[in-house]
């Protein structure tokens, strides 16, 4: 039997390294080498955002230490505009709930420490909500984010007319952004729109893959079956977006939640923290503070981890870092704790050595084996256990 699992695990390794691709025409603006971090509005407030909730998650991300683990990204998602436009049409904040103006949060922001981000959308209004979107503005608006100081702008699908091809739309939208004099991140937010991971890295540095996430453990692992086919579509400069991160919702448990993030890592996904910071339980933010993990995710080598082997329930996903180090992790998808187990020997892609140092990153355990060695773990439901492997 193992013998008949090695045999698949490196039939699959030969696959990927086979298919492993960097997006044709990716774009070029230097932006997003690795994927970007920080906090995002949404989850926390809907659409009843305010400067006040932005800037006291902005605070909290340098307060907590987040911020120098890599969360500079302050994204202020929908519901931020004045319901109409001025008398230059120009896009404008909502003045009750943003008195100051969305330049003066973006100096605010930057002067943290921190970059700032903002929302738009393709079509004529924003999503579920009568308020305005680009449409027929892209220029000016674009000019106008630049002009706010913006360093990423979530571009959204909502309003567009039916039969819009998203590849002309999105073009536009990254025309205006190369010429509005300011280098910002853009993010192609279609939920899986004509499958943008085949094309939407000409036009963004991230694409969403799908819909929202509903805050639950199922569709986390929706986000996930629908990322895992997709690595060979990501690399420095453009990603897979699985949706903003759900760790904090009230709704997983702690090991859910360590599951949720350390998949997310080893997909390469933006680490988007989504809920209130402030709010958030320590134990919760401590998953999202784990240095060991986000050092997986932010690999500069940039390559979208892998599964590998699926067996009782367990998986198991592996990915390449730079340094001749691996990346392994098995995830536990079943209602019980289980028992699990990996060969060294069936880990593809594992570079050759006599020996190897092997470090748990949730419990910090290391461990040296040799090259027919065994990682075993005991997971919890719905569990993880990561490794940073290296030659030892």
């Amino acid at each position: 039997m193992l013998r008949s699992n090695q045999t698949v695990a490196l039939t699959l390794a030969l696959v990927a390294v086979a298919t492993f691709v960097t997006p044709a025409k990716a774009l070029q603006n230097g932006l997003a080498r690795t994927p970007p971090m920080g906090w995002n509005s949404w989850y926390t407030a809907h659409c009843g955002v305010t400067e006040k909730v932005v800037l006291q998650n902005a605070k909290a991300l340098v307060e907590t230490g987040m911020a120098r683990l890599g969360y500079r990204y302050v994204n202020v998602d929908g519901c931020w505009e004045a319901p109409r436009r001025d008398t230059r049409g120009r896009l404008h904040a909502d003045r009750e709930r943003f008195p100051h103006g969305m330049a003066d949060l973006g100096r605010a922001i930057h002067a943290l420490g921190l970059r700032y981000g903002i929302y738009t959308s393709a079509g004529p209004t924003i999503c579920s909500h009568d308020l305005p979107g680009s449409q027929g503005h892209y220029r000016r608006d674009m000019k106008t984010f630049a002009r706010w100081g913006v360093d990423y702008v979530k571009v959204d699908w909502c309003g567009v007319p039916h039969g819009t091809d998203p590849r002309q739309v999105y073009s536009a939208v990254e025309r205006a952004a190369a010429r509005s004099g300011r280098r910002m991140l853009v993010t192609v937010s279609t939920p899986g729109v004509k499958k943008p991971w085949r094309w939407a890295a000409a036009y963004g540095n991230t694409w969403r893959i799908g819909a929202d996430a509903d805050g639950t453990w199922h569709g986390v692992m929706a986000a996930l079956d629908l990322d895992a086919p997709l690595f060979k579509f990501a690399g420095p400069g453009g990603w897979n977006d699985p949706d903003i991160l759900q760790v904090g919702d009230r709704e997983l448990t702690r090991a859910e939640e360590r599951a949720h993030f350390s998949l997310w890592s080893m997909l390469a996904a933006p680490l988007l923290a989504g809920y209130d910071l402030d709010a958030m339980a320590g134990a919760s933010r401590s998953v999202l503070e784990n240095a060991g993990v986000i050092a997986v995710d932010q690999d500069r080598l940039g390559r979208q981890g892998r599964r590998v082997r699926r067996r009782h329930h367990v998986e198991t996903w592996v990915r390449t870092l730079s340094r001749r180090a691996t990346a392994v992790l098995l995830l536990n998808r079943s209602a019980r704790s289980r028992d699990a187990k990996v060969s060294l020997a069936s880990i593809p892609g594992l570079p050759q050595a006599p020996a190897y140092v092997a470090r748990e990153l949730w419990t910090g355990d290391t461990v040296a084996l040799g090259p027919a060695g065994v990682l075993r773990a005991r997971l919890a439901r719905h569990g993880v256990a990561i490794w940073r492997i290296r030659p030892g």
